[in-house]
């Protein structure tokens, strides 16, 4: 990978990482004020994404197949880290409304929420490492954490129908519990597809 597209892919993952932890905290401690600074983080992110497409594009001409699939494969990356930023982007509107509205989980849904965002933190942290270091063993590590976060989302969102049904949850905080499930588990399949990218 060419070293300033490496270097800016590096910069988006950072910013990712900042995005999560302003939007977690923002989540625990209902401040919208938090979560406003993932979002302005965010349209950093989109102009570091179009940046890399356009040096991709310069990059490329006159290079050999080998070398074009390499930049090829940084191109995909950055726009799943990009696409990353537009799952954050989504959550945080969400958890803005749960907070406008008063909208309130149960204690459980909270626990089990806040399980499955930490285990998307690790997918993102595998990643982060792995786009440092070019430790190629821990995307390993990314499928499979990947995989138990669908598994524990299927489960989840079960359990969550079935607070509903006792009325421990309401309708309208269910729908928002769903949309902020599935977007948090998109953020840890975009892990995974750059990991199954950068296996190739």
């Amino acid at each position: 990978m060419n070293g300033e597209i490496k270097v800016r892919i590096q910069e988006m993952s950072g910013i990712i990482s900042e995005m999560i932890d302003l939007v977690f905290r923002g989540f625990m401690e209902n401040d919208m004020h938090i979560l406003d600074k993932s979002l302005d983080k965010e349209r950093a992110l989109d102009d570091l994404e179009k940046e890399i497409t356009a040096g991709i594009v310069k990059l490329s001409k006159g290079l050999s197949d080998r070398e074009r699939k390499k930049l090829v494969i940084a191109g995909q990356i950055a726009e799943n880290i990009e696409r990353m930023g537009d799952e954050l982007r989504y959550l945080t509107e969400r958890i803005e409304l749960k907070i406008a509205d008063k909208l309130y989980f149960s204690d459980k849904g909270v626990e089990q929420y806040k399980e499955v965002f930490e285990k998307m933190q690790r997918s993102v942290s595998l990643i982060v490492r792995f786009l440092g270091d070019d430790d190629a063993e821990v995307l390993d590590k990314v499928l499979e954490n990947g995989d138990q976060i669908k598994e524990l989302i299927e489960r989840y969102r079960a359990e969550h129908i079935d607070r509903l049904a006792r009325g421990i949850c309401e309708p309208r905080a269910a729908n928002m519990y769903f949309d902020m499930l599935d977007f948090t588990g998109n953020i840890a399949r975009h892990c995974t597809n750059i990991a199954r990218i950068s296996k190739k």
